[in-house]
């Protein structure tokens, strides 16, 4: 009897149990699919060639190695970025694609001693980037809220070059529209189902500049650099 009763009770908890336990629902995976907006800022770095095409009386320019004729030089420069981005995600199962655009203020810049054949100064070279721009498309893998993904696509660039003389005046400025690319990665973290948290890394080239007085003396530089931002999105 007392075994009976025993049995009867085992079964009425694994019923009761088993109904409840059919009450509880998993808890859904984040859907990054979607539009979003957001904020965005950074540190940017590079190491950039410079040399000349002019003459020998321009000692021909560039940078801290320059020589006569001179192809061998560079120049550092680094700075802040920072500005709006927004763009939309489509998810299928943990693969996750989008498309995104940036515009950001720069102000990135560097400058370099142009050395003669004696290693006397004889003027200086400067570089600066005072806006940037982006479209890219992004691919990766979600691990419910976190999302590691790859970035890559079109960059374009407001870019100034200028050279001065010894006395620290300017013979040759150019300013240009640069268009380049720009290809890199990061991941993400939704901290909220409406808000997420972003730091990437991605390395821009936006080709070369030159800048030229009209009597063969001019200069050329690289505009390529290295940038790391950090960045909140706000989903729909």
């Amino acid at each position: 009897m007392l075994k009976n009763v025993l049995l009867a009770g085992a079964a009425s908890l694994f019923v009761v149990s088993a109904a409840q336990a059919a009450d509880i629902v998993a808890p859904e995976a984040y859907d990054w699919t979607g539009p979003y907006v957001g904020l965005q800022g950074g540190y940017a770095w590079g190491e950039n060639d410079v040399s000349s095409t002019g003459t020998e009386s321009t000692e021909e320019v560039l940078g801290r190695a320059a020589v006569l004729n001179g192809r061998d030089g560079h120049m550092d420069l680094d700075g802040f970025v920072g500005g709006l981005h927004a763009g939309y995600n489509w998810q299928s199962d943990a693969l996750v694609l989008g498309i995104e655009g940036d515009i950001e203020f720069a102000d990135i810049n560097g400058d370099t001693d142009v050395i003669n054949g004696n290693g006397i100064k004889v003027g200086e070279v400067e570089q600066e980037i005072d806006w940037l721009g982006s479209l890219r498309l992004r691919a990766g893998f979600a691990a419910d809220r976190a999302l590691f993904y790859a970035t890559g696509g079109l960059a374009v660039g407001g870019v100034e070059l200028t050279l001065k003389d010894s006395d620290g005046d300017e013979f040759a400025s150019n300013s240009e529209t640069n268009w380049g690319w720009t290809l890199g990665g990061g991941i993400e973290y939704a901290v909220t189902d409406d808000l997420s948290a972003r730091i990437e890394y991605r390395y821009t080239d936006l080709g070369d500049i030159d800048a030229d007085n009209g009597d063969d003396d001019d200069g050329k530089a690289d505009t390529a650099f290295h940038a790391v931002r950090a960045g909140l999105s706000w989903h729909f």
